[in-house]
């Protein structure tokens, strides 16, 4: 899972930081525990690990 997101506080307030972006991302079940998996995985959608 990813997930991509603006904060508002960094654009609006603080360092106003325009466009700035944030990303959180994190493996589950298979894509986790083997390794395997998780390059087949990589593999397919072409992100380099």
């Amino acid at each position: 899972m990813v997930i991509e997101a603006g904060h508002t506080c960094m654009t609006l307030r603080g360092v106003q930081a325009a466009g700035s972006t944030t990303i959180t991302s994190t493996l589950l079940g298979a894509l986790s525990e083997d390794p395997r998996a998780r390059q087949e995985f990589f593999a397919l959608v072409d992100v380099r690990i």
